[in-house]
């Protein structure tokens, strides 16, 4: 791979700094990307709840929804005011023109990191704006996710995707959360998860009468899913033996293959994802047509269950980067090779990023083995998580790394 491989780290606005682009630069990465919105988050999970790379902020909460450019408030004043971006009450600058000026001076490609879909505030606020289950609630929990069928949403977003594009000269454009929200459960099946999956709102139904598809009565096939484990689970004592667990995702499996409603329903999701990120791509490939177009997208055995069908996104993408954080989400080392040889295939000729996770539990011994996985694996770059979390052993391995494999 030599000097064209990819090689990324995110950050995030409040672990910004010039200081921190020269960092970044001397630790022999190509490629930052920084959140210009972000969602509520603290690092307390998985992780210690320490910032390392930020002395001012060892620990922090988000803003919710925050955005660290100054937008044009003329712009959106005929948008409900849920839907207004809002600039950081706690970082009063334009952190997005800083940080494309210090990757210049650094020679680091600038990456513009846009979480898309995820907006708690605006749907806790008002849910009308935000996806919903067979019974008309959101499924997430702390994970609220807008819907990609509203009209609202859709133009909300692309004023937004306008404005950056036409604001700012970067060499990059990331969507991330470009998708339906998973839904959190422990003790359910694949089956039921699949069931209480959004979205059932009224935008929704129009759109799916489009494609000859009823809601309806996808609604009442998954009602009736939902009816049998209300029996079933009281009696199963919520296993999670190997055989179990196989039994499971062979009956998920069957549904899947058999049930042409559900397979209608999924195709359907897949292409409201595809057509949102389509009318935003445009706008960047209109205003910055130099810059590449990126997606941080689920590994691709599972994307689909979230409506992203990497044969359909690719089309419009110059680059996908598929999140595979190993140690800190408990996930197996083997599913680096498995994952990407999957993506591959579906990738073709456009580029293939692996992303890592920095963040303690993760070690240096843990940077080494998963690195050396990736490198014997059809990628064509990494980018690791995150520039604040990432203790300085971490990226002193990294470093090492990078210059004894010649990456």
């Amino acid at each position: 791979m030599g000097d064209t491989m990819y090689k990324g780290v995110w950050i995030h606005p409040w672990d910004f700094s010039k200081d921190a682009i020269s960092k970044i630069s001397h630790y022999g990465f190509t490629h930052t990307s920084l959140a210009v919105r972000y969602i509520e988050e603290r690092q307390n999970w998985p992780g210690p709840n320490i910032i390392f790379q930020n002395s001012k902020k060892r620990t922090y909460t988000s803003e919710e929804n925050a955005v660290y450019w100054m937008p044009n408030k003329e712009r959106y004043l005929h948008l409900p005011p849920q839907l207004r971006p809002e600039p950081s009450k706690e970082i009063k600058e334009d952190i997005v023109e800083k940080f494309i000026k210090a990757c210049e001076e650094n020679s680091i490609k600038s990456v513009l990191w846009f979480p898309t879909l995820r907006w708690e505030k605006a749907v806790r606020d008002s849910l009308d704006f935000g996806v919903k289950d067979v019974y008309g609630s959101h499924p997430g929990y702390k994970r609220m996710f807008l819907c990609p069928s509203n009209p609202l949403v859709r133009e909300t977003l692309s004023l937004m995707v306008e404005e950056l594009s036409e604001k700012y000269e970067f060499d990059e454009f990331e969507f991330d959360f470009i998708r339906y929200p998973e839904i959190p459960s422990t003790y359910g099946t694949p089956l039921l998860n699949l069931a209480l999956s959004p979205c059932f709102c009224e935008h929704c139904k129009a759109e799916a009468l489009k494609h000859g598809l009823d809601l309806e009565e996808v609604r009442e096939t998954f009602k009736a899913i939902v009816e049998w484990h209300v029996e079933y689970l009281p009696n199963s004592y919520y296993c999670e033996d190997e055989d179990y667990l196989e039994a499971m995702y062979l009956e998920f499996t069957k549904e899947i293959i058999e049930n042409e409603v559900i397979k209608e329903w999924l195709k359907f999701r897949a292409e409201q994802i595809r057509i949102i990120l389509k009318e935003l791509s445009k706008i960047i490939r209109k205003n910055n047509p130099k810059a590449q177009m990126s997606a941080d997208l689920y590994p691709p055995s599972g994307s689909w269950l979230l409506g992203q069908d990497y044969k359909k996104l690719v089309e419009i993408l110059d680059a996908v980067k598929i999140m595979i954080y190993v140690k800190p989400f408990r996930r197996s080392i083997c599913r680096i090779p498995y994952e990407t040889r999957i993506a591959r295939r579906y990738l073709k000729n456009k580029l293939l990023i692996l992303g890592l996770a920095s963040w303690p539990p993760t070690t240096p011994k843990d940077i080494e083995e998963q690195l050396k996985l990736a490198l014997d694996s059809p990628i064509d770059g990494v980018s690791f998580y995150s520039y604040g979390w990432t203790p300085e052993k971490n990226f002193l391995k990294i470093k090492e790394l990078f210059k004894r494999w010649k990456i």
